[in-house]
């Protein structure tokens, strides 16, 4: 049976202790060939591949061809030639404060110029110490020219988002990685990839020749498996898994699809599964969440308890999609640049696109919705499960005056300083994740003729449609479902329709009043 690599990123170990590696090289060649140019920048959300990717450049570039052997790119390639590689592993640089993150810049060179057998030229200043590298190597390659790979450029700033230092963090990378610019000759390649995308202004000052592949069809499929690569390269995984479950080999790709597939890095281009999720499905031979076992960006929590999602916003313009600033991170673009939203549809007007963004797969639903549970609530999952399941069942017992009673509760019992956003969308978010985040059928936002229903719940006998209103009577949001006739969207669903007006109070931070009817 095929060996399944989950936590490998070494291309070396991969090829040399037999894993299956799905040969990615083809799109590797399209930027290392020279053809389309010499610098390239790709973002992709964490646990799919980059570092792996960066690993497999680093062996490309110093030659090792034994290492590509039956690979699409070993008879493409120039293995009369090999350059010195400066590897920027940029993981480990999470730190306190720009000090302590210069001193780690500089760990991180000295451990490279061991790696390549040059002398350190060490400097306080680590833009200097950098160049100083940069130089070094250059001088010891035939043609005067180096590769530059950087992995994880942005850790060191994404923890600073929403903070006060996050400008200083800012500029601190700006200064590093102008060096780029300031040496582009003496480079032979070079490869920047992390998880966000900020503006070039922000971060690449002036680097004008970096080519952004990250939303390029030629590469869209260079992170992450196809359909046809899983079914090419485990066909044994897909038997085994099927077999543990009850289910056809056939039955078992469907689920893979269902938890694992949809991401879409350019609107023309297939989608693709997440290779680490697949590998731990493959191997624990279970469906499961395995995206959320590892660690939750704490930046994206920080964000969303500051600036509640507006699930109604489902489209985004291509500029806003491309990068960000720092100091103003806007949270659907990083939702979908950390892997959590991911392209669907989009429509083209004139030279303008505008993408409609979704969850990717149900791993990366359930994921999300228990993160932003705890983000919004200040509750762990157990506490919200527990209130969530009674709101549930009263729901499906057909009790709409207990499921009230149940979010109330729910509602008085968070935190004070959990609440202190007044606004009708934080207390309509904080229902509509904790609901789904259970597995109730719901959804929010909902088109009509007139306008958008704050929240429909979905059940098997049962159509709820809610409307939230804060600081003003539930009356009114029963006249609004009322008056744009929300219920006659589902008029032929065969299903029994209840009206839940709902009024919360800014004050009182909790449900004051509600209106029910059935039609």
């Amino acid at each position: 049976m095929e060996k399944v690599a989950t936590d490998i990123y070494s291309f070396a170990r991969m090829r040399e202790e037999g894993f299956t590696y799905v040969d990615k090289t083809e799109e590797l060649y399209a930027m290392a060939s020279g053809d389309a140019g010499a610098q390239f920048f790709m973002a992709r959300p964490r646990r799919f591949g980059k570092s792996l990717a960066v690993s497999t450049l680093k062996c490309l570039f110093e030659g090792r061809r034994e290492l590509f052997q039956g690979l699409k790119i070993e008879p493409k390639w120039d293995w009369s030639k090999k350059w010195p590689v400066l590897h920027l592993d940029m993981g480990s640089a999470q730190t306190a404060n720009v000090s302590e993150l210069h001193r780690r810049w500089r760990a991180i060179l000295a451990n490279e110029c061991v790696r390549n057998g040059i002398d350190f030229r060490d400097d306080e200043n680590p833009a200097t110490a950098f160049e100083n590298v940069m130089r070094d190597l250059a001088a010891r390659s035939p043609d005067g020219r180096m590769v530059l790979l950087v992995d994880e450029y942005d850790k060191p700033i994404l923890g600073h988002l929403m903070k006060p230092d996050v400008t200083e963090f800012r500029d601190a990378l700006k200064a590093f990685y102008s060096v780029i610019k300031t040496l582009e000759e003496k480079q032979r390649f070079t490869f920047i990839t992390g998880v966000s995308k900020f503006s070039k202004v922000s971060i690449f000052s002036d680097l004008n020749n970096l080519n952004d592949w990250t939303m390029d069809a030629t590469t869209a499929t260079l992170f992450g498996y196809t359909h046809e690569e899983v079914k090419e390269c485990f066909p044994g995984r897909i038997h085994a898994l099927a077999e543990a479950n009850g289910l056809t080999d056939a039955e078992a790709f469907a689920k893979i699809i269902e938890w694992y597939d949809g991401y879409r890095f350019h609107q023309s281009a297939k989608f693709v599964i997440n290779p680490v999720s697949l590998g731990q499905c493959f191997q624990k031979k279970e469906f499961n969440d395995y995206w959320s076992n590892t660690a939750v960006p704490t930046f994206l929590i920080d964000i969303l308890r500051k600036r509640p999602l507006d699930f109604s916003t489902v489209g985004v313009s291509e500029t806003a999609l491309n990068a960000y600033e720092p100091d103003n991170p806007q949270i659907v673009t990083l939702l979908y640049q950390t892997g959590y939203l991911t392209i669907k549809d989009f429509c083209q007007i004139g030279a303008s696109r505008m993408y409609e963004l979704k969850f990717p797969n149900l791993e990366i639903e359930n994921s999300f919705l228990s993160c932003v549970a705890s983000a919004y609530t200040g509750k762990d999952d157990v506490a919200s499960a527990n209130y969530a399941f009674e709101a549930a069942k009263a729901l499906y017992a057909h009790d709409p005056q207990k499921f009230v009673k149940a979010l109330k509760s729910f509602f008085t019992d968070i935190p004070y300083d959990m609440t202190d956003r007044q606004n009708e969308q934080m207390w309509q978010t904080i229902v509509y994740v904790v609901l789904r985040s259970i597995g109730v059928n719901v959804n929010g936002e909902v088109k009509t003729h007139d306008g958008r229903i704050d929240m429909v719940v979905d059940l098997p006998n049962d159509i709820y449609i809610v409307e939230f209103k804060l600081d003003k009577p539930a009356s009114e949001a029963m006249e609004q479902i009322k008056g744009k006739d929300y219920a006659g969207k589902y008029a032929l669903s065969g299903k029994r329709v209840t009206l839940i007006g709902i009024s919360f109070s800014a004050e009182k931070r909790t449900i004051v009043e509600e209106l029910v009817e059935e039609l």
